[in-house]
């Protein structure tokens, strides 16, 4: 008699179920579907091709290579240039100044990766991969990247706000289907790792630095008339369960307002004519400010190192569905993970300038919105 081998989907299923199984166990009346992955049923399709059956008497043989996105990165493949190396990317490439033909630097690419250590995986790792190299550089390996958000905003906020911690950007380049991203290193401590420790005045005092920089980056002027979103041009993004894009330019907060009401399924017009009426009126004289946002803040994507006693945030992380938002939506994307019976106090220490209670009839609206596009 034969079994199913344990493949690809039977792992990501296993891993959602985890998850899932922490939730309910934080929250036993938990709306499941607000915690599956993004994309869940098309990312599960491309994996069920994978399945395979094997005899009784083989056990199940599952390598680390299986799940490295190293071990499909093809360097017969000549590399596309997207973006500039930097200097130090460059001496790291060739450390002996001899210059690598086009050829070559796939090989070589592919020699960083397998040299340096691996500081953050997905939890499928053929997706992205993230190391830390030599000459203080990181490098992002990033499976089918549908935009360059990430890279044109830390371009954009080196120029327009330096003094920002954020990585600088060095460099991008594209090899098939991965795309290989460079930037310098900040702290390997997330305030994740040390939140739970922090006492209530070391809590404020991270809380006060976070709206300094928060309130700088917010303070860029946005140019009335261009497009939301991202500062390339990659449009306006919603993550919730699944990931939504912007398909048509948004050109004002009652646009973007217009897309978040516009869902994957047909009807509930009712529920949508409903809160349109509920919510805070929107006119030329009376509209929230559109705001450079983040769009992904949480201590995971907070780089801190302790100083003289003190715990310093030196670096904000992952820039992904960053861009230009109407000001409330960093208050409602700061807690798209908060669960009705959360224990992480850290959503009481958010800064004042992305804070629910500042924005608290739009959040409130967002939190019943957010059932009908989950």
């Amino acid at each position: 008699m034969s079994r199913v081998r344990k493949s690809k989907a039977a792992r990501f299923n296993a891993h959602v179920l985890k998850k899932l199984q922490t939730a309910v166990a934080m929250d036993p009346e938990l709306d499941l579907t607000t915690q599956l992955p993004s994309e869940y049923s098309g990312r599960l399709d491309k994996m069920r091709d994978d399945v395979q059956t094997v005899d009784n008497v083989q056990v199940n043989t599952i390598t680390h290579d299986d799940e490295d996105i190293r071990t499909t990165f093809n360097a017969s493949i000549q590399a596309e240039i997207v973006h500039p190396l930097s200097q130090k990317v460059v001496e790291l490439l060739a450390p002996e100044s001899v210059k690598i033909s086009p050829a070559r630097l796939s090989e070589r690419l592919l020699d960083i990766m397998r040299t340096s250590e691996v500081i953050w995986k997905a939890p499928f790792a053929r997706q992205k991969m993230v190391f830390k190299c030599g000459n203080n550089i990181v490098l992002k390996a990033i499976r089918n990247m549908d935009d360059y958000t990430e890279y044109t905003t830390l371009q954009y906020l080196r120029q327009h706000r330096p003094n920002v911690p954020v990585p600088e950007p060095s460099g991008l380049v594209r090899v098939n289907d991965i795309s290989l991203v460079f930037m310098t290193h900040v702290s390997s401590t997330m305030l994740a790792d040390v939140w739970p420790t922090l006492n209530p005045s070391q809590k404020a005092s991270i809380k006060e630095q976070l709206a300094t920089i928060l309130l700088d980056i917010r303070s860029i002027p946005f140019t009335t008339g261009t497009p939301l979103g991202g500062v390339g041009g990659e449009g306006c993004k919603d993550i919730r369960r699944h990931l939504r894009r912007s398909e048509a330019p948004i050109l004002s907060a009652s646009d973007f307002e217009d897309f978040l009401y516009t869902g994957s399924h047909e009807g509930g017009q009712v529920f949508v004519e409903l809160l349109r009426q509920l919510a805070p009126p929107i006119s030329a004289t009376s509209s929230p400010a559109i705001v450079f946002t983040h769009g992904d803040l949480r201590p995971n994507n907070i780089a801190v190192t302790m100083k003289d006693g003190v715990w310093i945030v030196v670096g904000l992380i992952d820039w992904e569905y960053s861009g230009f938002y109407p000001e409330y939506y960093e208050a409602v994307r700061c807690t798209n993970c908060l669960a009705p019976y959360e224990n992480n106090d850290w959503f009481l220490f958010l800064p004042d300038c992305v804070s629910p209670k500042a924005y608290a009839h739009w959040w409130l609206l967002d939190r019943v919105r957010e059932t009908r596009l989950v």
